[in-house]
């Protein structure tokens, strides 16, 4: 028997913006995403010997998280064994200790699949690469690759082209989520209605974040799909970040979390008191993988 133990770090998307829809009803995007010091925790417990069709089973601390085939863990277990063919157990135990909040764009399952990929390839001798990984992982999910490459990237097509960036900058990032979650599926239906969709500023963007200017990649935070968010608590939350001395403050994904940007730990503390014990509210860095 073999244990090991990995973080699934959250993501945000610091700026997103829909660039058009596919033929088979998916949506080409463009965004820069960042990892983030909230975690899930994965454990992988594998026995037994080597086996083209294992037992796969998950556990959870999170009594709202599917433990079967639902899962986007099971998911990666199975696109990575289909994958290699064969593995050196045949019995894998997932465990998953849950902190990342679903419904909320922080890409909670996706971060699961990816370290159960990571984890499976370092189990049977690290025998693929980290492109080759990204592969299995688009299979799965559309923010699974990032989640393996993780740190600051661009995002592009469905999330399978990954362009690592310039670190961001150091900053406290605030992340608030109320109790509401939002439709992806009705998200991207309401964008496609929009006659004359909104593109963010995706140049100033980049040439802020690649001179440092914390300040600049703060006012330029953008995401489409806010747009089509009906959903008021969320202009509610922005608002109260700025007030508070956010530098700059978005949607992540399609919701419901908010994520503010602050130049000090002083000025978020301040903030997160405004929200908590009504909500999720969690000060946090951003993270290299």
């Amino acid at each position: 028997m073999q244990s090991i133990k990995l973080k699934a770090p959250a993501k945000i998307n610091l700026i997103l913006d829909i660039v058009g829809k596919r033929k088979d009803g998916y949506h080409n995007l463009r965004s820069v995403m960042q990892t983030i010091s909230i975690f899930d925790y994965i454990t992988l417990t594998v026995s037994g010997e080597k086996s083209e069709f294992p037992d796969i089973s998950i556990t959870c601390n999170d009594p709202d998280v599917p433990t079967d085939k639902r899962n986007i863990a099971y998911k990666a277990c199975r696109a990575f064994i289909n994958t290699v063919g064969e593995v050196p157990f045949n019995s894998i135990e997932i465990y998953i200790d849950k902190h990342i909040p679903s419904g909320a764009g922080l890409a909670g399952g996706s971060a699961d699949g990816a370290a159960v990929i990571l984890g499976l390839n370092r189990l049977c001798g690290d025998l693929l690469s980290t492109d080759e990984l990204c592969k299995i992982g688009a299979l799965v999910g559309a923010d699974v690759p990032f989640c393996i490459v993780g740190g600051t990237a661009l995002c592009e097509g469905i999330g399978d082209k990954i362009t690592p960036l310039k670190p961001l900058p150091d900053c406290e990032i605030l992340v608030v989520k109320p109790e509401i979650s939002i439709s992806t599926p009705l998200s991207y239906k309401r964008f496609d209605e929009l006659e004359n969709p909104r593109l963010s500023d995706f140049d100033s963007f980049m040439n802020a974040l690649n001179s440092g200017d914390l300040k600049s990649i703060s006012k330029t935070l953008s995401n489409s799909l806010e747009d089509v968010t009906d959903v008021s608590i969320i202009q509610d939350i922005k608002n109260e970040m700025l007030m508070s001395g956010a530098l700059g403050c978005v949607m992540t994904g399609s919701g419901s979390a908010v994520l503010g940007i602050f130049g000090s730990k002083e000025k978020a503390r301040k903030c997160a008191d405004k929200f908590s014990g009504r909500m999720f509210c969690e000060i946090c860095l951003p993270e290299e993988r």
